[in-house]
């Protein structure tokens, strides 16, 4: 009965030994698991039950069982690549159009031919969409991609969604409460100046305003525009005294007016403690908003031509620089708010200027969050969120069963995947360019060599004697 035992040790250690090479073979594998072999013992079946005498009849291979374990995690400096850091596998798809999903540990992404984010494998990754480029669509799995395309231009106050939900332009400055200039003196305090009447003509000079501000605007082809305001102080007392003009310009050449030309403004009104108290127009009328609708429809030029911004189909000199269409504000080219203008006892200062249109962009970077957002950047400093990629976990990843090139698919044992963002529950989070390296010991696995090597001797030598007992029995004749 020696033999076969002997050759059970022999073929259960020839396997064990198989599993180990091929755990040093993928030393270097990206997001391998190492194996271990599990041996059990094995015994003859007997209808009369157990027997204080019973002798096994050798081993066998019970099971080759991968683990699980977290693998050391390494920078690539390629923006795609992603590593797991915890219990969570990539969901992958053959195809774009192979709904069949396999799953990996192996991080090592680019981009293909049409966008989509895949393996060298070809095999896409899969995760949520993002259809507007700002909110992620959890309704469904889909193949990743990220357009490679140029982002067109954005004409200011195309948005919704600019400093606190308001597009267009966002002005914040303070309006020197000290500065003793302004259009009327009543006070007949020596100190004050009177300003010249704002006159948008070849007099046009400095003594005319008391300050003014700069914004970058863009227009519907994203070229870029100057807009100035120019702020003209009402009088030295009372109420005038808090009340200031708003002039606005186009590229120092184009003065907001009315259809006959005259130029247009709105006022200013601050509180007694130097904070903004209401926006009106020029009659006195409060716009019941801090945001001042600009209508560029309507502008006029310093030698008194009247120029339409928005509509060139009366020829020159009218331009079609900016569309009407915009959120919120359709009769005019976009909103400029001033809400956080103050009139406080300090220096003029702009403390903020914002804007939400842009010129075209082409893309320059990627960027992965540790919870999968995959953000584009753009040459015009815009972002756009393409996707994010998702992680799956399994309540017994021992039971997926490997199919090669990095990959596992379910079965029963391992039990249906739960799908989520990543850094929900034990899924992990995502490092960016990075890899998780293979988990294989290569101190372990050389030991472990030694020792199936030595247990592999051990049982031919078991059969070598039993051959020897067998020669001696032969010999008594």
């Amino acid at each position: 009965m020696a033999f076969q035992q002997g050759l059970s040790g022999l073929n259960v250690f020839a396997k064990a030994l198989d599993v180990v090479s091929h755990n040093i073979a993928n030393a270097s594998t990206v997001g391998f698991k190492a194996s271990e072999a599990q041996f059990a013992d094995v015994y003859a079946g007997a209808l009369s039950g157990a027997s204080s005498t019973q002798i096994g009849i050798g081993s066998r291979l019970m099971a080759v069982q991968q683990q699980f374990v977290q693998g050391n995690i390494s920078m690539t400096g390629n923006a795609l690549d992603m590593a797991i850091n915890g219990n969570g596998f990539f969901r992958f798809q053959k195809s774009p159009y192979d709904m069949t999903p396999y799953y990996s540990r192996n991080g090592q992404f680019h981009l293909d031919k049409e966008g989509y984010i895949t393996n060298s494998n070809g095999c896409v990754l899969t995760g949520y969409g993002s259809p507007d480029g700002e909110v992620i669509n959890t309704a469904s799995i889909v193949p990743l991609t990220v357009g490679t395309a140029a982002i067109p231009p954005k004409q200011t106050g195309w948005s919704t969604t600019v400093d606190s939900g308001r597009g267009g332009v966002t002005i914040g400055l303070n309006l020197d409460r000290r500065d003793k200039q302004a259009l009327s003196l009543a006070s007949g305090d020596p100190e004050w100046m009177q300003l010249s009447p704002f006159a948008w003509d070849a007099t046009f000079n400095t003594n005319m305003f008391s300050y003014s501000s700069s914004v970058t605007v863009y227009d519907q082809a994203g070229a870029s525009h100057t807009l100035t305001n120019y702020y003209v102080r009402e009088g030295d007392s009372g109420t005038d005294e808090r009340t200031w003009r708003v002039y606005s310009v186009i590229d120092n050449k184009y003065l907001a007016s009315d259809t006959a030309g005259v130029p247009v403004y709105y006022q200013l009104v601050f509180n007694v403690n130097g904070t903004l108290a209401d926006v009106q127009d020029q009659n006195g009328v409060s716009l019941g908003s801090t945001r001042i609708p600009l209508d560029l429809a309507n502008t006029v030029t310093q030698d008194g031509t009247s120029v339409n911004l928005m509509d060139d189909s009366g020829g020159p000199p009218d331009v079609n620089w900016f569309d009407a269409t915009v959120p919120g504000n359709p009769n005019g080219a976009f909103y400029m708010d001033l809400g956080s203008t103050t009139q406080f006892g300090m220096p003029y200062n702009v403390d903020a200027n914002r804007q939400d249109g842009y010129i075209a962009g082409t893309l320059t970077n990627l960027t992965v969050s540790p919870t999968g957002h995959i953000v584009a950047s753009y040459s015009n400093g815009q972002t756009k969120l393409m996707g994010q990629a998702l992680l799956v976990e399994f309540s017994n990843p021992h039971g997926l069963q490997s199919v090669g090139d990095n990959l596992w698919i379910e079965t029963f044992e391992s039990g249906q995947p739960t799908m989520g963002e990543p850094g929900g529950g034990t899924r992990g989070v995502i490092q960016a360019s990075s890899v998780e390296d293979s988990n294989t010991d290569l101190t372990k696995e050389l030991v472990n060599m030694i020792v199936y090597q030595r247990n592999y001797q051990a049982n031919a030598q078991t059969i070598r004697t039993q051959d020897q007992i067998m020669q001696t029995i032969v010999n008594l004749r």
